[in-house]
């Protein structure tokens, strides 16, 4: 699993924090905003052929968890291994006998740098900065 540190942000979140239940929410919000990007980059990509759609739209972004002191959503297959779309992690990690072809690790990559600044504006419109 892949994931970002916000470095910097130390005082926005602490102010965040400090709203209470409004700022749980700033926080939630801001967080499925920038899983929303990434999701958006995977679903746009062309490395795999989704005949049927439906890995495209297994491909979701999860409600916020929390553990720890860390606050996460997670962008991906939600489904287990009885979905119609299993397979999809073998398109991601690849098998003994298929070469991997992935396709959320890439969208990550490409799309952590917007989803950071997403969830900086994020907590400042919340703060009203």
């Amino acid at each position: 699993m892949a994931s970002m540190e916000l470095d910097g942000l130390d005082e926005l979140i602490r102010k965040v924090q400090d709203m209470g239940k409004a700022g749980t929410r700033i926080e939630n919000k801001a967080l499925k905003k920038a899983g929303e990007v990434i999701l958006e980059e995977a679903k746009t990509t062309s490395v795999f052929k989704d005949r049927s759609g439906d890995l495209r739209e297994g491909l979701k972004v999860s409600g916020v968890r929390k553990k720890g002191e860390n606050k996460f959503v997670l962008v991906g297959i939600q489904k287990g291994d009885n979905s119609k779309i299993f397979y999809g992690k073998f398109l991601e990690f690849g098998t003994s006998k298929m070469k991997a072809r992935p396709f959320m690790g890439p969208a990550y990559e490409c799309k952590k740098n917007e989803a950071k600044e997403i969830i900086k504006d994020e907590l400042r419109k919340g703060l009203g900065l």
